[in-house]
């Protein structure tokens, strides 16, 4: 049985996100994977930064020990780096690390 998830939170719409965002939360908080691993694209890096529900799940998921990685590439492109640093995030160019951990079992889950 594979228990390794990266999910990968893209949608800017609330909702969406934040139901990416509730679901990676209680993963932690229930032990439901052995790990997981968080990124963000383009659209959800923007709303973490704009939108106080997301922005609060996000600190519960940092709070429980997951460091989030947001993609470079597009928070520079919607000029959100230095907020996604200051909520705690790991800004970097994500897809050689979302590459590795699909080589390594983790298995892509998409919002």
């Amino acid at each position: 049985m594979n228990d390794r998830l990266a999910i990968i939170l893209a949608s800017g719409d609330p909702k969406v996100l934040q139901m990416g965002l509730l679901y990676a939360r209680n993963v932690i908080r229930n032990g439901w994977m052995r790990e997981m691993a968080l990124y963000l694209f383009g659209p959800s890096e923007v709303q973490v930064v704009t939108d106080p529900r997301s922005r609060e799940l996000l600190n519960e998921i940092i709070a429980a020990g997951t460091t989030p990685r947001a993609c470079r590439y597009c928070s520079d492109e919607h000029h959100v780096s230095a907020a996604l640093e200051a909520l705690g995030c790991e800004v970097v160019y994500v897809g050689a690390p979302i590459s590795e951990a699909i080589r390594e079992g983790f298995v892509p889950m998409v919002w």
